[in-house]
């Protein structure tokens, strides 16, 4: 018999996880209330790092033991039971009579399990510990979209899902391991900055100025970095010491949820969970600031092309368009009856929004009610972009498509239904789609005759490259072993890359269809939550944040499996 070591769960621990759920999904007064009334400044686990989303990973694993216990019949595992587990309902299983219930497995040794005190009482089981299939948690909307998922057990860690194994058989080998030799030089092609004390949100090369590079923390702590250009030498990339926007938050979860460069490069906006809009300079200097959404979240921050008018989305279900010259407040639209997700300009006067609600409304400056309206997603809505022509927009959301719309001219003047539906339903993720992005047209990527391409990520661990004329899935990747969380495709539209939740980042050929180089942390908590690719002049590099609170940079020149 093995023994394990007691465990033990104490009513701070749990009133910390509560704190840190409450400050991760925005509910500032809610986490100032139990602080207070739990006294846990006083508490030995107060100042402990607590992952983003580390109560609900804990509730999805105590969901996959109840469902094992459930189903465990000694030395046997239920396999056809089709009902579903929840938290807060009694599990009852569908069980098939003309199907043997019991799948016979080898028993697997008893264990003691370990002791567990709550509140002075403990409760000691004996029980096996079977291989089980993965099993979901539930889900949680944070900022960027953070939602965490599960490995069943230790032994079964790298079994996927029905879903995911179907898409793994539609894609490509995988490619051959590096050589010593490329190792070596590839270690020489990736640096990391230092200067963040928490998890890097968000990122953003400036348009520009090639060595600008704006992150964001969790701690609303926005660095401006002077990213050094590739030396012959080789020396992995680096970069003077950052400025820091000196604009600081006066709450606990002010997490940096937008970057947003105009197209000049010469001002930086941000979004937050403290409410506050900021935009500073290139040199880190605040040039206006403004709390016109408190009772909310910015979740999104978009200049205008022409750089006159900025967007923010936020939790209160408005979109505010600022007048960037005179640093005021232009219009303030109630586009959405639940919290507004994102934004995206379709021309100088015309914006779409899409939020909680389901809904999609575009909205032309100086109209205080939409001109058009697209409905058809049966869940929240993540993301919208449009594509270079600015004639379509696609929406990802919770509901496990992406929908593909019409914006043209034509469409958006006001002889037509204001009511529109989609061209194309992108349908094949199995959880909520993340993130979405359209492939470049021109240069390396898409030739002028050939359908343009978009590719979709999900908490599934899988992308997707889309036909958006046919609405076709030309290929999917499932690579990752977690959520992904962010996105992109390389300006010149050869590659498009992926991160996660994992700590892995993958980068995929577009034309060949298949992952050409991967990379993954090994410096303190995993997770990748935004990746931005800059190509300019010789310079050709990726950005992106980690949990670790690092900032990684990546000279995409020096890395040879990228090479043409």
């Amino acid at each position: 018999m093995t023994h394990i070591p007691r465990m033990e769960i104490t009513a701070d621990e749990v009133n910390c996880l509560i704190h840190a759920y409450f400050q991760d999904s925005g509910f500032v007064h809610s986490a100032f209330v139990l602080r207070a009334e739990g006294h846990l400044e006083k508490s030995p686990c107060y100042g402990k790092h607590v992952p983003r989303g580390e109560l609900i990973e804990l509730l999805s694993k105590a969901l996959l033991y109840s469902e094992v216990e459930a189903h465990w019949r000694g030395n046997a595992l239920t396999k056809n039971c089709k009902a579903s587990f929840s938290l807060l309902d009694k599990h009852v299983c569908s069980l098939d009579p003309a199907i043997s219930p019991v799948t016979i497995i080898q028993p697997l040794p008893t264990l003691d399990i370990p002791s567990v005190t709550l509140n002075g009482t403990s409760e000691k089981r004996k029980a096996t510990a079977p291989a089980v299939e993965d099993l979901s948690g539930p889900k949680e909307k944070r900022a960027r979209t953070e939602e965490m998922d599960v490995d069943s057990v230790a032994s079964v860690e790298h079994h996927l899902t029905e879903s995911r194994a179907s898409a793994r058989d539609s894609s490509p080998p995988l490619v051959k391991e590096p050589s010593r030799k490329s190792q070596k030089e590839e270690s020489k092609a990736i640096g990391m900055l230092k200067g963040h004390q928490s998890e890097v949100f968000v990122c953003a090369w400036n348009p520009k100025r090639r060595n600008i590079l704006g992150t964001g923390s969790k701690d609303t702590i926005i660095h401006i970095w002077n990213v050094h250009d590739p030396t012959p030498e080789g020396t992995p990339p680096e970069s003077e010491p950052p400025l820091t926007l000196a604009h600081l938050s006066k709450t606990e979860s002010g997490d940096l949820t937008s970057l947003d460069w105009n197209d000049d490069g010469t001002l930086l906006a941000s979004g937050s969970y403290d409410c506050l809009l900021r935009v500073c300079d290139a040199s880190g200097q605040l040039y206006f600031s403004h709390d016109q959404h408190k009772k909310g979240p910015i979740f999104a921050t978009r200049f205008s092309k022409n750089g006159q008018y900025l967007l923010t989305a936020s939790l209160d279900g408005t979109v505010c368009v600022w007048d960037v010259p005179n640093k005021t407040l232009y219009e303030q639209h109630a586009c959405h009856e639940e919290p507004c997700l994102d934004a995206e300009w379709i021309t100088d006067e015309i914006f779409a929004s899409c939020g909680a609600d389901g809904k999609i409304q575009v909205m032309q400056l100086g109209s205080p009610k939409p001109i058009k309206a697209f409905t058809g997603h049966k869940d929240e809505i993540n993301q919208i972009k449009c594509n270079a022509s600015r004639t379509l927009l696609v929406s990802c959301s919770d509901d496990t498509t992406a929908r593909i719309w019409d914006v043209n001219e034509h469409m958006l003047s006001s002889s037509t239904p204001k009511e529109q539906p989609s061209l194309a339903i992108l349908a094949g993720h199995s959880k909520t789609v993340s993130s979405i992005a359209w492939c470049p047209i021109g240069s390396s990527g898409l030739g002028p005759d050939e359908h343009e391409m978009l590719a979709t990520s999900s908490f599934d661990g899988t992308s997707r490259l889309w036909d958006s004329v046919t609405g076709d899935c030309l290929r999917a990747f499932s690579d990752h072993r977690d959520s992904i969380y962010t996105l992109r495709f390389s300006p010149d539209g050869r590659f498009f890359t992926t991160g996660g939740a994992d700590g892995w980042m993958f980068v995929y050929d577009v034309k060949g269809r298949e992952k050409r180089w991967s990379w993954h942390t090994t410096t303190g908590p995993p997770g990748i939550f935004e990746i931005d690719w800059q190509q300019i002049d010789d310079v050709n590099r990726l950005a992106f944040g980690m949990s670790s609170g690092l900032v990684g940079v990546v000279d995409v020149s020096r890395i040879p499996a990228l090479q043409p």
